[in-house]
């Protein structure tokens, strides 16, 4: 359960936040207290030079010019150190030291001192230091050489940027803990909508009962789930359709085999109570079960080339789509009543499935046939573009009304008009459809003028 929290979008996001404001921190933190630590070492180095120059234009070489020069100097002499070492011409050497500074170097020389620079250094009882000297002599007054050596604590500096450093720690992890709260809340409810999403596929998941019928909550924002659950409805939509139209289709597969089977059932009866005594009711009772045998043969046959249809997977090849559809129609057309006209340009070779269009051609023809007049006439033509070709079957029957063209390929459909005088199952169109759609095509049907019906069916090449 917790690998699975820590997995979702509102994790995954506080935690590319937490991640991208710690890192932003960071810079921002060592950008400040570089800056800062900077300009202080700057300060306190301009300090240093300028009291060294101080003390080399003033020419302190004596203790009186020292004793003026302190007076009116306003140096921190718990942070600034300063020597002057004279050394005169025929006098001995002496130094003028600043208060503390003698504790100062005592300090220096007792512990290990570490040069980080020319003029930085460190040393363990003294901490942080910068050094700057300057020389100077006067042989005219006697002053062969003149040392000024100033030092400088940094210490204060180090205090600050320890002040600012934990300064920025506290407000960052103040900032820090607020903005995960905050980011954490906004995406959980961003992310809510999805989730509810979530529960509701679940929902439909397990409840088999409604045959998808239950429509997912459609959020109006963030737009991506607002998209996403509308495309999810759409895809509900179809299995709900697709999910209707099977359990019809069982429903007339079963009322279709259902009525031949009742008639062969009654025959059979008929014959086991009457054979015996009435032997002139077994011819006719025969013929009776030979043609409901051979409706309920045509009708399997018809339901297992659909399957087939649902399931194929169509190996196409070039083929001379011309002299398939000349021969289709020759060896076809002799067994029906009505004439048929061929109008085929020549040579059209496209990349298709020769067993397929000749099932769409002869289901076509045989569909033109029921439902056409005896001294009529069917027209079958063949065109192609550069990129498809253009199969047509055109009757002279009673046509299709346009509020049923839009049900005359589905499975076992047949219009009220036709039901009782023309014989059918329904499945020949639904057949040619499947085949059409394998290959990628297209059929349409409109209205031959004066009367009629005309298919066309557009392959690409």
């Amino acid at each position: 359960m917790k690998r699975k929290l820590l997995n979702t979008s509102a994790a995954r996001i506080t935690k590319v936040y937490g991640l991208l404001l710690l890192g932003i921190t960071l810079i921002l933190s060592i950008t400040i207290v570089s800056v800062v630590g900077y300009k202080q070492y700057r300060l306190e180095r301009q300090q240093a030079v300028g009291v060294a120059r101080g003390l080399k234009r003033s020419f302190i070489a004596n203790r009186n010019d020292w004793f003026w020069w302190r007076l009116g100097n306003s140096t921190d002499t718990h942070n600034t150190f300063v020597r002057i070492q004279v050394t005169p011409t025929k006098k001995k050497s002496y130094a003028l030291k600043s208060p503390r500074t003698k504790r100062f170097l005592a300090q220096q020389q007792a512990a290990k001192t570490h040069r980080l620079s020319d003029n930085i250094s460190y040393s363990s009882k003294v901490g942080l230091y910068y050094h700057v000297s300057a020389t100077d002599e006067d042989r005219d007054n006697g002053i062969a050489h003149v040392q000024y050596d100033v030092w400088l604590k940094l210490n204060g500096v180090i205090y600050l940027l320890w002040l600012l450093i934990r300064l920025i720690l506290l407000i960052v992890l103040a900032f820090f803990a607020l903005g995960i709260w905050l980011i954490y809340l906004l995406a959980r409810q961003l992310n809510r909508p999805l989730a509810d999403l979530t529960e509701t596929t679940k929902t439909i998941n397990h409840d088999l009962s409604n045959q998808y019928q239950t429509q997912l909550p459609v959020p109006k924002s963030p737009q991506e789930v607002h998209d996403l659950s509308e495309a999810f409805n759409q895809l509900l939509a179809s299995l709900n359709q697709q999910a209707r139209a099977d359990r019809e289709f069982v429903s007339n597969a079963s009322h279709e085999l259902k009525t031949p089977i009742a008639t062969i059932r009654g025959h059979v009866s008929l014959i086991k109570r009457r054979g015996k005594d009435h032997p002139e009711v077994i011819p006719s009772s025969l013929e009776f079960i030979d043609q409901e045998s051979e409706r309920m043969q045509r009708l399997v046959q018809s339901l297992l080339k659909l399957s087939r249809a649902n399931q194929l997977t169509l190996v196409t090849a070039p083929v001379n789509v011309s002299q398939l559809v000349t021969n289709t129609v020759d060896g076809y057309g002799a067994s029906l009543s009505q004439d048929v006209l061929v109008h085929v340009a020549p040579d059209i070779v496209a990349e298709v499935n020769a067993d397929s269009v000749e099932q769409i051609l002869v289901s076509l023809l045989n569909n033109a046939q029921k439902y056409s007049p005896t001294q009529s006439t069917i027209v079958v033509g063949l065109t192609s573009t550069p990129h498809s070709l253009q199969l047509s079957v055109t009757d002279q029957g009673q046509g299709i009304d346009d509020d049923q063209k839009a049900h005359i390929f589905d499975r076992f459909y047949r219009a009220k008009t036709v039901r009782a005088t023309v014989e059918g199952n329904g499945l020949g169109l639904a057949i040619v459809q499947q085949l059409v759609t394998l290959h990628h095509g297209q059929i349409e049907v409109s209205d031959n003028h004066p009367t009629g019906t005309k298919f066309v069916i557009k392959l690409p090449i």
